[in-house]
Parts: C-alpha cells; structure tokens; sequence
C-alpha cells in the first residue's frame, strides 16, 4: 500500500480533496495559548542614556546644519564672497566628500541590546530563526537577531513567523525554521478549508506591518473574518480576527507536502 493511500486510511481525519491529514490533535496551540496568558508584548527600551544621547546628537546636527548655511551664504554673498584660489580645498572631492557618521547607527545598536534585554520572552522564539534563502539574490541564508538597528534606532525585529515556529518546535512538529511570514505559505500540506491550529497565511498589508504579509494559528471563523492566534499582533501575542478575503492560504504542518506526493504518484488529476 503506497504511503498516500495509507494515510488517506488513517484515524480521525479531514478530507481536502484526496488527501486526508490528521488534524485530531493541534498540541502546539497550548503552547501558543500559554505564551497568549502570559500577555506577552513589545516593552521599549527605556533606556535614559540612549535617550539623552540621542537628545545631544540632535543638538549637535542642528548647529552643524546652522554652520553650513553661514558658510554657503558667505560663499555667495557679493559682499563676503570669495573666488576660491588653485589650492582650495573645495576644489578637491576628498576634502568636500561628507563622510558617514557612524554616531547615529552606534546609538541604534546600544537602543536594539537594551530592547534584546526588556523582551526575553520575545528573544527566545528567535533562537535557530534563519532568513528565506529564497528572498536573498545568491541564495544565502542568515540567522536572525531579536532585535536589529535601522535608521539610527533600534527596532524589534517582526516576529509573527518567530513564534509560530517557536510553538511548533516546542512539541517536536515539523516546523519551517524561516522568520519569512510568506515562506510558509509553501510549508507542510495545504488544507482547503481552515482547520483549529492550522498556519494562517496573510497577505501583506498596513496592518501586518510586514511586505512578506503575516502567519498566525487559526482559531474560529467570526462571521466573513478568521480570528488567529498569534505573535506581533498589535505589538503582541494576541487573537485578533483578520478578513477572510486578505487570506492567502491555509497549511498543516508536515514533513512532506502530501499534495505534491500525491501528484508524482498520480493519485491525483
């Protein structure tokens, strides 16, 4: 007996087509309804040295701006205005070139570390969490930090994909291991219609604050919305009902996608 059919013949299943999965049992949503009690959620760094650090560079820039407008206007000025001679240094792009000030992404680095230490509980769904070696242009693969310093400040990274992976890990399932929400979506065997603890995958929207869309655990419908057990959601773990319609796909976790088997077996047609 081939082991599709095998599993069509297994105990209490659902059908999605021809393919039945076993979706009695969904031990990875205690997990996720654990972490929900706890009310985990984002703290900000709070840190007072960051924070008059940051004060004082801001000074710093608006005088520095100041001093460059007086320069550029004593420079057109008819009145103080100079014709730059064969050795002025504004002749020569090395002394003209702005350098990079390594200040601002320095504060965002020490702002990210204190985040990483106000949000333990968030740093733990990080741990062995790599990038989507499909959304990188040679194909590598990156571990990924908790926390990351974008634009002088420190960021928490998204983490909706960290935690399903997390509460899948905890009870030894098959688990991606990927931070990508999108990612999923090709993941373990595709169920038709949403099944208690199957992987949500949302399409990319303002409110999922992620261009790779979002991934969370489904828990009931809500009339036209699917309510999802998940992390980040408003900043953290929560339920919060999503529209049906921005719905990408629903998935099961599984080694082998059984659809994909079944195909190269020609069960299915």
């Amino acid at each position: 007996m081939s082991k599709v059919k095998a599993a069509q013949r297994s105990g209490p299943t659902i059908a999605s087509d021809q393919i039945r999965l076993d979706t009695s049992s969904a031990p990875w949503m205690d997990i996720a309804k654990a972490e929900l009690g706890k009310k985990i959620h984002e703290l900000s760094a709070n840190d007072p040295f960051v924070k008059s650090l940051r004060g004082a560079l801001a000074v710093d820039a608006q005088m520095r701006a100041s001093e460059q407008m007086l320069a550029k206007f004593g420079e057109g000025s008819m009145l103080l205005g100079t014709q730059p001679d064969a050795w002025d240094p504004g002749r020569f792009n090395l002394f003209s070139r702005q350098l990079v000030d390594p200040t601002g992404p320095l504060v965002g680095r020490m702002e990210a570390d204190r985040l990483k230490e106000r949000n333990p509980e968030i740093d733990k769904y990080f741990d062995g969490l790599k990038s989507d070696p499909a959304y990188d242009k040679k194909g590598r693969s990156y571990d990924i930090d908790s926390t990351h310093q974008s634009g002088g400040y420190g960021r928490i990274t998204a983490w909706c994909a960290a935690f399903v992976n997390w509460c899948l890990s905890e009870v030894d399932v098959p688990h991606l291991g990927y931070a990508t929400a999108r990612s999923w979506l090709d993941f373990g065997t595709p169920v038709a219609y949403p099944v208690y603890g199957c992987l949500t995958i949302i399409k990319p929207s303002t409110s999922t604050g992620s261009t790779t869309g979002h991934v969370a655990f489904f828990v009931k419908m809500q009339g036209k919305r699917v309510v999802l057990l998940g992390g980040n959601q408003g900043d953290a773990v929560s339920e919060v009902p999503f529209n049906e319609a921005s719905v990408l796909g629903y998935r099961w976790p599984t080694k082998i996608d059984h659809y994909l088997l079944a195909q190269s077996q020609g069960v299915l047609t």
